[in-house]
């Protein structure tokens, strides 16, 4: 039986959690070089995971950020 629903075309907030795997996932595919990147560039992939920086206890995504940064500078 197929079944549908159609969705409202809104908006939704995504979690810290989500933006912040999405950040890493998205810097590995500019790091091989992916045609699926949409044309992100590093600030943007910087943006996304300040965003879904939330409660970092043991300051990895805060080193991420930095990685990152110094990533972009080297290129």
């Amino acid at each position: 039986i197929e079944m549908t629903h159609v969705l409202a075309d809104r908006e939704q907030a995504m979690s810290p959690d989500f933006n912040f795997a999405s950040s890493v996932a998205l810097f590995g595919m500019q790091l091989r070089k992916s045609a699926f990147t949409n044309n992100a560039d590093f600030n943007s992939i910087i943006k996304l995971a300040e965003v879904g920086r939330g409660d970092d206890t043991h300051g990895y995504r805060a080193e991420f950020i930095r990685l990152v940064k110094t990533t972009d500078s080297s290129l």
